[in-house]
């Protein structure tokens, strides 16, 4: 049996919605992959993007941008390749959807080019109490530069799914 769905419908994530715990003002090393992560609320599903490239020839996918600093008086981009995750409740299974450089997708909102398009991934979402991960790794430095979750823009479109309820309405 098909699952129902109430309520289909695209969202945008802030670095508001991510939990930032342990990431406002750890020190940047080279090649240490630091994560932020979303969990999807009771009764329903999420998928990473929202809308199309080609949906009858017209681009319906929202742009999206990534952008870590540092906590500097002039806050300064950290340099970092990115993973977009599924994991599941636990955190053990996961699945990269994705996986780039943060300087393709820094400017997104200003200068929107085809690495800043994020169409929803189809046919693939996570459900209830699952995670949406992002995962940054520096790609250089070491100890003098801090991530700051206040000067760090995330602006990340989704799908989200709502279930029917148990009783069917």
């Amino acid at each position: 049996m098909a699952k129902k769905y109430t309520g289909i419908y695209a969202k945008t994530l802030t670095m508001a919605d991510f939990d930032t715990t342990g990431f406002d003002g750890l020190a940047v090393v080279a090649g240490v992959p630091v994560t932020l992560s979303y969990r999807v609320l009771p009764g329903n599903e999420m998928a990473f993007g929202s809308g199309s490239n080609s949906l009858g020839g017209v681009r319906t996918a929202k742009v999206f941008q990534l952008a870590p600093k540092d906590g500097e008086v002039t806050p300064g981009a950290i340099a970092c390749s990115f993973r977009l995750i599924y994991q599941d409740a636990n955190k053990v299974r996961a699945t990269v959807i994705r996986e780039d450089l943060t300087a393709n997708v820094a400017g997104a909102v200003t200068t929107a080019n085809q690495f800043n398009y994020m169409p929803e991934t189809a046919g693939m979402k996570v459900g209830a109490y699952s995670y949406l991960t992002i995962q940054f790794t520096p790609l250089a430095g070491t100890g003098t530069v801090e991530f700051s979750a206040a000067n760090t823009t995330i602006q990340m479109p989704v799908t989200n799914y709502t279930l029917v309820n148990s009783s069917g309405n």
